[in-house]
């Protein structure tokens, strides 16, 4: 008797229980659904217009819960400034950047609807959703849209928002590397036990072998294969089948077909006992395949799984100074201004200003250098670095949403959502080519069934397999990869990696001035003495007043002991500071002001100097010259730019002399001072228009908009939080020679593509035409498959290695190089 055929929801497709009546009009047809979550998630879904959803899926959706009265009161909770505070960073514009986590998601159509539905929100700025991560990224106004809203309506779709938690993204890439192990294990044990089979079946095909054994064996091998095929192959079935819906060709499509019309006809040929079967070359290739991919995996997920985390990496808890004494605190619990005791040996916690005390600490978490630096009052120290000397007191600056970790943390992430476009042309090549490839497998299948009908099959599997274009798919991504992961061991984090193909054919560099080719703190130069204090003297008198200031100009005299004794200090904003030392009144500052203490104050020395006068009610005590210095790599950078052919650029916003001076000891030429930004945007415009491809080199928040508009861009690590969002490359070193290094490794990593298209193409171009020829069997066709594969990954792994030679010999070959400096910039 037949059975009734089961009806499956239209949504999520179980089976729909007798008795219910739920039902949603979708494109004009009354679909059955088998619970009120479903009706409720596809009715939202077909009243928004969104019913394309269902026609681009390539998967069911998970059936939801039922809804239940004012769900939005479950997600309330996220409003709390101090929950959202763990997963959300604000913007300078007021704006706010969320991560959320969606389980849930199976297909491209899924983020498709999830980005739509969000983007009529009112508030939200920019919505994407990462399918490999299962992560949303979202850039909103909170003050237009609260949290929950964003969470009830996830939810309303059938998903399951929570706060994105670096710990989530570890257990999804551990899970990814255990389900691929185990594939690969299963399919290396089937192809050693097949293998024994196989070997036993071809010699018994030379010496003899009887029926009934023969028979045997192939049964046995069919049991092993079979499961191989189901087990470790599957992900290539699912892949070729989920894409084919949509009218997509990859490359798992030519993998199935090998696999699956192999085993297909080894079942045949083991059921009727006549013909060859050829279970240990399925076994074997879908173990190549699956071997090579996991390396390929391996690679990928080396540089994400490297900062994933970074946060844990942090002690739990730290010393502050309260109610007159030391106590352990959690570290979360920290807020600005309080005060720390940062132990030797410690991981810092926190980013702060080391206020009592000297140290060195290690900063190779940022810039992979060995060698410490020293630290002293006044000086900053940032969280994942190590405290190696001495204990050090020190203020806490920022939480950790704010700190310079967190910030290369968002830009790793920021940089994996990007997709080159040289990996896009991949995609594209791949899918062309695939499409050839089965066309050429049909010609030579008719080809060979009219030559000798018993190798038709065959010859056609091997011309599958060996044609299989995942060498083709791997050479952007691994060498991508490689390259960015070894960059960052430079101390550059690459942001986007469209920046590398950009890097590579860079014909002109643009800097700017402050903080980029100079340090952009001021130092003590010049010393004029006009009284009876000595150098020494005058110098401890204007640290001791500056004690008493905020103003930028204090930071030139931290490290110089000041004089003690003053008193009743008091500040005018933007002219000086007037304390009493002993009996006499002091002032430093500018010149009217010290006038106005002092009228006979002469004028300050003509020399190139910023000038601060320092006197007393008893006559004038000197000059003090303080200067922007230039980095010390500068020169020698500059040079070697210059011998590689590239134009040099300088655009400053210093409305002083200072930008023509620099520009005339660099020998840059090209120099544009009082530059606003956007006379800045219209220089970079400008070359661009005369073909050239420039990088921008910046940190200020005036080099936002060209860092922008630059073909690819380095933020220096004292840049604002906007300069650093706009550009493609952050040096977190400080290091001027990292821009060597960047273009080194460009360049490089072009050509490591280059190779691995070259090489992927010429194989396929032998191969193919020897298989149609019936010269390479299907086992040899998958070992060559897959060594392809696994050379394009190895040749990409050389990117990783230190390749930096050519930096250090012209570091040494150049007269003016000095030790870079390896501080990150306060």
């Amino acid at each position: 008797m037949n059975q009734p055929e089961l009806t499956r929801c239209f949504h999520c497709g179980e089976v729909v229980p007798n008795g219910t009546h739920f039902t949603a009009e979708i494109d004009g047809n009354t679909e059955r659904l088998c619970c009120p979550g479903c009706q409720a998630v596809a009715t939202l879904i077909a009243g928004s217009g969104l019913t394309t959803f269902y026609r681009q899926r390539t998967a069911y959706s998970e059936r939801p819960e039922s809804p239940r009265e004012a769900p939005a009161d479950e997600f309330s909770v996220y409003d709390d400034e101090n929950l959202a505070r763990g997963f959300c960073h604000d913007r300078e514009d007021g704006s706010r950047d969320a991560q959320l986590l969606i389980g849930g998601i199976t297909c491209a159509a899924c983020t498709w609807l999830i980005e739509t539905q969000l983007a009529r929100l009112d508030g939200v700025i920019q919505v994407r959703v990462n399918l490999q991560q299962q992560r949303l990224d979202l850039h909103f106004d909170p003050a237009k849209l609260d949290l929950s809203e964003v969470f009830q309506r996830v939810s309303s779709l059938g998903y399951r928002p929570q706060p994105y938690r670096a710990s989530a993204l570890r257990d999804q890439f551990s899970a990814e590397r255990k389900q691929s192990l185990r594939r690969v294990a299963v399919a290396g044990i089937g192809m050693m036990q097949v293998g024994m089979f196989g070997i036993a079946l071809h010699a018994g095909d030379l010496q003899g072998i009887s029926a009934e054994f023969q028979g045997l064996l192939r049964w046995v091998s069919l049991l092993v294969a079979s499961f191989v095929v189901w087990y470790s192959a599957r992900p290539f079935f699912e892949s070729a089948w989920r894409h084919l819906r949509v009218g997509a060709l990859v490359m798992d499509l030519p993998v199935s077909l090998a696999i699956g019309l192999a085993w297909l006809a080894s079942v045949v040929a083991t059921l009727s006992g006549h013909g060859q079967v050829y279970f240990d070359s399925v076994v074997m290739f879908t173990f190549f395949l699956l071997l090579g991919r996991f390396l390929e995996q391996q690679v990928r997920m080396r540089y994400g799984m490297s900062w994933f985390d970074l946060e844990s990496t942090l002690p739990d808890s730290l010393l502050r100074w309260e109610n007159e004494q030391w106590r352990r605190t959690v570290r979360t619990e920290l807020a600005v201004g309080d005060r720390v005791m940062l132990l030797a040996g410690d991981v810092i916690g926190v980013d702060a200003r080391v206020v009592s005390g000297h140290s060195l600490v290690r900063e190779d978490s940022f810039n992979g250098e060995q060698q410490p630096r020293r630290v002293a009052s006044g000086d900053m120290v940032y969280g994942g670095t190590l405290n190696v000397d001495q204990n050090i007191e020190a203020t806490v600056l920022c939480d950790f949403a704010e700190s310079r970790l967190a910030t290369l943390q968002r830009s790793v992430s920021q940089a994996q959502d990007a997709k080159p476009r040289l990996a896009t042309l991949a995609d594209k090549i791949s899918s062309w080519f695939v499409a050839a490839v089965l066309l050429v497998t049909l010609l030579t299948a008719l080809s060979w069934w009219y030559l000798d009908p018993d190798r038709a099959l065959w010859v056609a599997l091997s011309v599958l397999v060996i044609s299989c274009p995942c060498a083709l798919a791997l050479a952007t991504p691994a060498a991508l990869t490689s390259a960015t992961n070894s960059l960052q061991g430079f101390g550059i984090i690459v942001r986007g990696e469209n920046a590398l193909e950009s890097l590579a054919a860079t014909t002109d560099l643009v800097f700017d001035k402050t903080g980029t080719l100079t340090r952009g703190e001021l130092l003590v130069g010049e010393v004029h003495n006009l009284g009876r204090l000595s150098r020494e003297e005058l110098l401890a008198l204007a640290s001791g007043l500056q004690q008493f200031s905020n103003h930028p100009v204090a930071q030139a005299f931290a490290n110089i002991e000041p004089v003690m004794g003053l008193q009743s200090a008091t500040s005018e904003t933007g002219a000086g500071i007037e304390a009493t030392h002993g009996e006499r009144s002091v002032r430093m500052g500018s010149l009217p002001f010290c006038r106005g203490l002092l009228p006979e104050m002469p004028e300050p020395p003509d020399a190139e100097s910023y000038w601060v006068a320092v006197c007393d009610d008893r006559g004038p005590l000197g000059w003090i010259g303080l200067k922007d210095t230039i980095r010390e790599e500068a020169p020698a950078v500059i040079d070697a730019l210059r011998q590689r052919g590239l134009g040099i650029h300088l655009l400053t916003g210093d409305s002083s002399d200072a930008g023509p001076r620099l520009a005339q000891q660099l020998a840059i030429t090209s120099v544009t001072a009082s530059a606003s930004p956007e006379q800045k945007m219209q220089e970079v415009q400008a070359l661009q228009a005369d073909g050239a491809i420039v990088t921008m080199v910046g940190d200020g928040l005036n080099d936002a908009p060209v860092l922008k508009v630059a073909n690819a861009s380095f933020a220096m690590p004292g840049a604002t939080d906007l300069a650093r969002s706009q550009a493609d490359l952050v040096i977190a070193n400080g290091d001027l020679w990292s821009i060597i290094r960047g273009l080194d490794k460009a360049q490089q990593c072009r050509r490591t593509i280059m190779q691995n298209f070259a090489w992927a193409l010429s194989y396929n171009a032998c191969g193919i035409p020897l298989a149609v020829l019936g010269f390479v069997p299907p086992w040899a066709a998958a070992i060559g498959m897959s060594l392809s594969s696994l050379l394009v990954v190895l040749n990409s792994l050389r990117l990783s290695r230190d390749g930096d030679g050519h930096h250090d010999r012209e570091k040494r070959r150049s007269p003016n190089s000095l030790t870079p400096i390896n501080k990150l910039a306060s």
